[in-house]
């Protein structure tokens, strides 16, 4: 008599929609349909599994999973949103299983045959649970059969265990003694490392729709097997490489990051806190969204890097309701506006951190960045429970790539002119001025910022200029600007930092006097020169010294030097990574003292 005579197999998928690195990723479309419709259907053509069933949570979000499922025809199971275990322990008793099969949600290319493979193994040699042979290899992911007896065990003697709670089989994998282990044999059509195949961001949702665009392949067509054979051929195909997998029994958290951006403020802050956000989420496992203080425009950026953002102006009463509604585990400042020292300390988050901040609220913080400007090393910290951390290694930049190699000094050099993206565009027009004195044996890029007014009419005006004169409109991100400028004509902030990690040699002028502190550290580590104050600056001064730098290659090359070798692209990596050790630290200190 045949193993499904015997026994009922059912496969139960854990879903939500409030994934803390893409929420509501189960319901995103790949090939024209949902991430959970590409699961179920794979999972039908098992040959031993009976039933297919979604476990979800009875948070309101999940209404749209359950709404799914009933118009699919699949059973829809709904529990504690913080119990993953108990879920399963009901999916099992409504669909009456003998075996259950733990399927992620997040694995659009699981392998019914693979799945079998596990299930007849585990049954023939009598185990409660089921692992590959010891150094077998597998490309594929996201599935664990286990017996009902198992599960059982679980809840009776494991429940409370954070790790069952929440991952359920990799309670087993923790406590190999806990049930009989079976061991499968390697699956050789999958047996093969090809990294990640889950979809935890948005990088990992776009490498899987490249994959089926690239295999030409309708929704539920692109088998496992093709997509081996693929990358093998064209591996530049995998752009999601970076993405980390979260680590078993650590939790990656929340974060809620409060920054200022668009209109007065520009758009520095929000470059640089977006490419903090990917590193906590792609290299931390941390899910983040976004308090900002300023305009709608700003939230353009942040929401297309695929995190939650809305706007909460300055006033301290919505950024405290949006961390209790939010319970973040990390409070991310960085603003020029914002929450006082006192306003700071009530709010509740197990690490805070600020971002070049000088005023009272870095003394109610728990960590503290800055570059080495004159401002950061004369701050005082007496009575203060906060770690400053100052240093070049911790400058933020708001670029989506990293600096190439150096490149040729080009004949024609070219000069990047970047007064901000919302910076007043009377300097940006002032510049242009101070260059049309001297001869056209350049090329000018003019960049047009996003926030600036009338920015239409200010390139036409630009270009008539000179003829030399380029405009560069609509960009979010200058990294192939930077790769191919000789030198910059730069308004001092996020730009100047940027410029240096590129090896950009840059003048600098400043809108305010502390920028101009902060431009002669530039100047000090021989990275660009500070034309000081921009009202001060004369356009005769202004465009001598473009002049003066653009015939000294050697000079140039002296500065590109001294910026690659001083500012460089991982800043935001560091940060999240010392967040994320914080968090950790304070989390063991916490349990801890709940055990003693």
């Amino acid at each position: 008599m045949s193993a499904r005579e015997h026994l009922r197999i059912v496969a139960v998928i854990q879903a939500r929609m409030g994934s803390t690195r893409l929420p509501g990723k189960v319901l995103k479309p790949i090939a024209g349909q949902p991430l959970l419709w590409h699961i179920i259907h794979r999972l039908k053509a098992s040959h031993l599994i009976e039933d297919v069933a979604v476990a979800t949570t009875t948070n309101p979000r999940d209404d749209a999973i359950a709404e799914f499922g009933q118009a699919h025809g699949v059973t829809i199971v709904r529990g504690p949103e913080d119990d993953v275990l108990a879920r399963f322990a009901r999916a099992a008793e409504v669909l009456d299983a003998d075996i259950v099969v733990r399927v992620s949600s997040d694995a659009p290319f699981i392998d019914a045959p693979f799945i079998d493979h596990l299930i007849a193994s585990m049954i023939e040699q009598g185990g409660d649970y089921v692992l590959l042979e010891e150094g077998a290899v597998t490309a594929h992911e996201g599935v664990d059969p286990f017996t009902r007896r198992a599960l059982d065990k679980l809840m009776m003697d494991a429940h409370d265990d954070p790790v069952a709670r929440e991952h359920v089989t990799g309670y087993f994998k923790l406590h190999p003694q806990f049930v009989p282990i079976a061991r499968a044999k390697a699956y050789a059509p999958l047996a093969r490392d090809a990294g990640r195949l889950t979809i935890d961001t948005p990088d990992d949702l776009a490498f899987v729709e490249a994959v089926h665009a690239r295999l030409d392949a309708k929704a539920g067509e692109a088998s496992l097997g093709d997509l081996l054979l693929l990358l093998e051929r064209e591996p530049s195909l995998r752009t999601n490489a970076h993405v980390r997998q979260k680590q078993l029994g650590l939790a990656g958290g929340l974060a809620l990051i409060r920054c200022d951006g668009g209109g007065k403020f520009g758009y520095g802050h929000v470059k640089r806190m977006v490419a903090l956000a990917r590193a906590l989420r792609d290299r931390e496992g941390v899910g983040v969204s976004f308090a900002v203080n300023g305009t709608e425009d700003a939230l353009a950026p942040i929401r297309r890097a695929g995190f939650e953002a809305e706007l909460t102006g300055c006033d301290s009463t919505k950024l405290r309701q949006a961390v209790e509604a939010g319970a973040p585990d990390m409070l991310v400042l960085d603003c020029r506006e914002g929450p006082s020292h006192a306003e700071v300390a009530a709010l509740s988050a197990d690490v805070v951190a600020v971002i070049d901040d000088a005023t009272e609220r870095r003394l109610a913080a728990d960590v503290a960045y800055y570059p080495p400007v004159p401002q950061a090393e004369a701050l005082d910290w007496t009575g203060s429970r906060c770690t400053p951390r100052i240093g070049w290694q911790w400058s933020l930049l708001g670029l989506a790539q990293s600096p190439p190699r150096a490149k040729p000094i080009s004949p024609r050099p070219t000069l990047l002119v970047a007064m901000g993206g919302s910076d007043p565009h009377e300097l940006t027009m002032r510049a242009a001025r101070a260059l049309t004195r001297l001869e056209p044996i350049f090329r000018a890029r003019f960049v047009i910022g996003p926030g600036m007014q009338d920015r239409e009419k200010i390139a036409a005006a630009i270009v008539k200029l000179k003829s030399n004169f380029e405009t560069i409109e609509g960009a979010d991100d200058l990294a192939t600007e930077y790769a191919c400028a000789d030198l910059a004509l730069a308004a001092f902030g996020v730009t100047a930092y940027e410029l240096a990690s590129f090896g950009v040699p840059a003048l600098y002028l400043c809108l305010t006097e502390d920028h101009a502190l902060s431009a002669s550290a530039f100047e000090y580590a021989g990275m660009g020169v500070s034309l000081g104050l921009a009202e001060q600056a004369s356009d005769e001064r202004i465009a001598k010294s473009v002049w003066a730098l653009l015939g000294d290659a050697s000079r140039r090359r002296e500065m590109h030097q001294a910026g690659r070798m001083t500012v460089d692209s991982e800043g935001a990596a560091r940060i999240a990574a010392d967040l994320a050790t914080m968090l950790a630290a304070k989390r063991a200190v916490t349990a801890a003292r709940a055990a003693s």
